[in-house]
């Protein structure tokens, strides 16, 4: 993965900050939990140093969303709700614009799938269960987590434990990692 950390890292990571600092920021974090989970979990030496680079940047597709949407302090409408559910698509497409990219595929598939559920009831593409890749199925994981932990202008932050009593209420429903993957 040297090729990210001398090519691709800086360039998305500048981008992203610049876009807006909250997601660099939940994006650093959920880079830095997706590794500690797929470690405990025993994922490969492959996995992790996909994941490694790939959860910091799982939401990079927001770059492409419009202010009053990304920004927007209080609840989105349904026309809004679709403009934010693009994002993994958007982010998709710019991994894959380095054709050369080590692992790309891998990377672009990690970054569209984050938001697909056990269930089928997720996006962009409805996939359910084991057909969610596995890289996805951490970073949905860490990235719900993290959202639930941290403050936002519409949301008090939840305790650890309120946080880990709701992902494992969602079993079954949103993507779940454990020693058996």
């Amino acid at each position: 993965m040297d090729i990210w950390a001398a090519r691709i890292d800086p360039i998305l990571s500048a981008a992203l900050k610049q876009r807006d600092a909250y997601t660099a920021d939940h994006c650093w974090r959920v880079g830095a939990l997706a590794v500690a989970l797929a470690q405990a979990c025993g994922l490969s030496q492959h996995d992790l140093s996909i994941l490694s680079v790939v959860a910091r940047f799982h939401d990079i597709g927001k770059i492409g969303l419009p202010d009053a949407v990304l920004l927007k302090p209080g609840p989105l409408d349904a026309d809004e709700w679709e403009i934010v559910k693009s994002h993994s698509v958007r982010g998709e497409q710019i991994i894959r614009s380095d054709r050369y990219l080590p692992y790309m595929q891998e990377a672009a598939l990690a970054i569209r799938h984050h938001h697909e559920y056990y269930d089928g009831l997720g996006y962009p593409d409805g996939l359910r269960g084991q057909a969610i890749p596995l890289l996805s199925r951490v970073i949905s994981i860490v990235d719900s987590y993290d959202a639930m932990t941290t403050r936002r202008v519409y949301q008090a932050s939840r305790s650890h434990d309120e946080t880990m009593s709701i992902l494992s209420s969602e079993r079954g429903t949103k993507p779940e990692v454990s020693p058996h993957l």
